[in-house]
């Protein structure tokens, strides 16, 4: 355990040092931002649009670090003949991918974290400031009389609802969504299952930076994704095909190769609406992390990195 979690920091500390990680994180941050400017130019459902859109920032941003980090990972050590100095060693290939593996997630992990501590801290400083919560706290005296406040006590709300605005979301995300209002419900719970279906999306990163080059894992890994999001509907769009043509023995043609081809990719690719809440998040309903969850994106990416071991396995370095 000792040689996967060496391997496993090596990784993290050698990923921190990319600079595409940066790069996508100051984009996170934009994109965050953004939507807080978006959202006020909307008439109607602003908050939703807020929510939903930072939710699905944070989730895409997760996607990319997963694939341009992660695709090299196992390449890098092949390119720059540094995987003879580790295989040399009394540590197995299944060690070295698992180290990887674990060191890819944590780093996604810590990214995603601070992605949410940032999201939410935007979503109670735009509740702090709204001019409801103005008015109610800052233009109205105590006789219930409107009051026009001074330059510097609307300086000095602004700084300390930003204050209150970190400290809560600090809260947030240490009580893992359970100190949170109305604004933030859901939204730390949300993180949680997108660093669930990151695992899944990290173990095909290594899998196929395993045995390929890391444009072509780049490529695959995003279609996972896209294929994983989209698996429910290709269930669907099989057994619509099947129903139209009065059964599969009924198919001819094109029909045959669609409705084969669409069954397949929805059962074997990864069915990743399970993690999938932006909708509940978007409708200010409640997010719950169940234990099929958990278990599903555990026993998925354990099956892919078995897979991704096999392959290793039967690797010549010389």
């Amino acid at each position: 355990m000792s040689k996967i979690l060496a391997i496993a920091f090596n990784t993290f500390k050698e990923a921190v040092r990319n600079r595409v990680l940066y790069v996508l994180l100051f984009f996170a941050l934009l994109v965050l931002l953004g939507a807080w400017v978006v959202s006020s130019l909307a008439i109607f459902g602003a908050d939703k649009i807020v929510r939903d859109f930072g939710v699905a920032s944070i989730n895409i941003i997760s996607v990319l670090i997963a694939v341009f980090v992660g695709v090299g990972l196992v390449y890098n050590d092949l390119d720059k003949k540094t995987i003879y100095t580790i295989v040399s060693k009394p540590i197995s290939r299944w060690q070295f991918l698992v180290g990887k593996f674990l060191g890819l997630l944590l780093t996604i992990v810590v990214n995603i974290l601070f992605m949410t501590f940032f999201f939410i801290a935007v979503l109670y400083f735009r509740d702090y400031t709204s001019e409801s919560t103005m008015t109610e706290t800052l233009m109205t005296a105590a006789d219930g009389s409107y009051r026009n406040p001074s330059a510097m006590e609307s300086l000095l709300y602004y700084v300390g609802s930003l204050f209150k605005a970190l400290l809560n979301s600090v809260a947030n995300i240490i009580t893992l969504g359970f100190h949170s209002s109305e604004v933030t419900a859901g939204v730390m719970r949300a993180s949680l299952l997108t660093m669930l279906e990151m695992a899944v999306i990290t173990a095909f990163a290594i899998l196929f930076s395993s045995f390929s080059s890391p444009t072509l894992s780049a490529f695959m890994t995003v279609i996972v994704f896209l294929v994983g999001r989209a698996n429910e509907d290709l269930y669907f769009f099989a057994d619509l095909i099947q129903r139209k043509a009065g059964g599969v023995e009924n198919l001819q043609g094109g029909q045959i190769m669609t409705y084969w081809f669409s069954l397949f990719a929805s059962h074997v690719a990864p069915n990743l609406a399970v993690f999938d809440q932006r909708q509940a998040i978007s409708q200010f309903q409640s997010v719950e992390i169940t234990a099929y969850s958990v278990v599903y994106a555990f026993a998925y990416a354990g099956a892919v990195l078995a897979v991704a071991t096999i392959v290793f396995n039967r690797r010549n370095f010389k």
